[in-house]
């Protein structure tokens, strides 16, 4: 298997997991099991808050890159 796509799924299977501590944990244990809608929101908000993290990463990155370039790009 693709080391990518194994790698993806372990963390994946890492935010199931703490979503089900999670959840358990503010609302009693096997509260998560009784409510998988709570885990896959979890798991939506999870995924969310990685990708607008990823992009504000991307954007710094890319600002960066344009400040240097701009002396050489504009004289």
């Amino acid at each position: 298997m693709d080391p990518t796509k194994t790698q993806a799924a372990d963390t994946v299977d890492v935010y199931l997991d703490r979503a089900v501590e999670a959840i358990d944990r503010r609302f009693g244990q096997g509260h998560a099991a009784a409510h998988p809608d709570l885990i896959a929101a979890y798991l939506q908000a999870s995924a969310i808050e990685s990708a607008v993290n990823a992009g504000r990463i991307a954007s710094r990155e890319t600002n960066e890159t344009l400040l240097k370039l701009k002396p050489r790009l504009f004289g």
